[in-house]
């Protein structure tokens, strides 16, 4: 199977490196497109080591639906017919990603699934791995594209910036007759946010949340409106689903954050651009 990857980095640190070697070495080509303005010339040294990984830089930060849609480009360009698509702060254990690998290479009826998945856990090895359920949406880290249909389905849109960039992408997929498929039973280790100890206002106990900036917590609230708009009559309970999540994001950040004038600023402000039509970079 011709598989690259692509990698869109955002500052990273040190962490990334071995992040990025956790599964480098099971595709032909890394795209690592780095969205940094300026990023570090130690980073960069370190990651032109990787044998196969091809570093892409251009001063801009061009969100994640735009450079996306240029790995697409390079790697169908070069023949690739899969790419896996993966954030800075996810790796495979070894034994995980080849699995993986050899689970979609065997996978049947492959012209008609749009992109396939794992689980998101903080750690796990393969267990009955080539099990997979049909669902209808995946997150970016750890998804491997069919790039033989992404041009009838269309690119990622690229109003949305950053967010919900792979949620609309699967209804696009699932509205034009394409399958999205998970294995369960694979596992990627993912962070989704700087996740703090609090106590909880309830029972005074530690617990873990997960935070966001002012400026994310915009970018969640347009663009969920946003989709919300092209699909809530056809996946109600996706985006309903996405709508509690969003709600709760917010009160972490409101009860246990310390921007809380700027979560409340910018969250009206994405509810302002939204009904504007002020889409793309902030």
């Amino acid at each position: 199977m011709d598989i690259a990857a692509v990698v869109i980095l955002f500052y990273p640190d040190k962490s990334t490196i071995d992040n990025l070697l956790s599964y480098s070495s099971f595709v032909d080509t890394l795209y690592a497109i780095d969205n940094s303005e300026n990023p570090s010339a130690r980073f960069t040294e370190e990651i032109k080591k990787i044998p196969n990984c091809i570093y892409l830089h251009d001063g801009e930060n061009k969100g994640i639906a735009s450079r996306l849609n240029q790995a697409c480009k390079l790697a169908k360009e070069r023949g690739f017919s899969w790419l896996l698509t993966m954030d800075q702060d996810s790796q495979f254990l070894r034994e995980n990603i080849s699995t993986y690998i050899s689970c979609v290479r065997t996978m049947g009826n492959i012209g008609q699934i749009a992109m396939t998945g794992v689980e998101i856990t903080n750690g796990g090895r393969a267990n009955v791995p080539c099990q997979f359920t049909e669902v209808t949406t995946l997150i970016t880290s750890g998804s491997i594209i069919n790039l033989s249909l992404f041009d009838r389905i269309g690119a990622f849109d690229e109003a949305l910036f950053i967010d919900q960039v792979d949620l609309e992408y699967c209804y696009r997929a699932v509205l034009n007759g394409y399958k999205i498929v998970q294995f369960k039973h694979i596992f990627l280790k993912h962070s989704l946010g700087v996740v703090s100890v609090h106590k909880s206002l309830k029972n005074l106990k530690d617990t873990h949340r997960t935070l966001h900036s002012p400026v994310r917590l915009y970018y969640i609230t347009r663009n969920y409106l946003y989709v919300r708009s092209k699909y809530k009559k056809i996946f109600r309970r996706e985006i309903s689903i996405t709508r509690k999540d969003l709600f709760i994001r917010l009160k972490n950040n409101l009860l246990y954050g310390k921007q809380r004038a700027a979560v409340i600023k910018y969250f009206l402000k994405g509810i302002i651009d939204f009904k504007r039509g002020k889409m793309g970079k902030l």
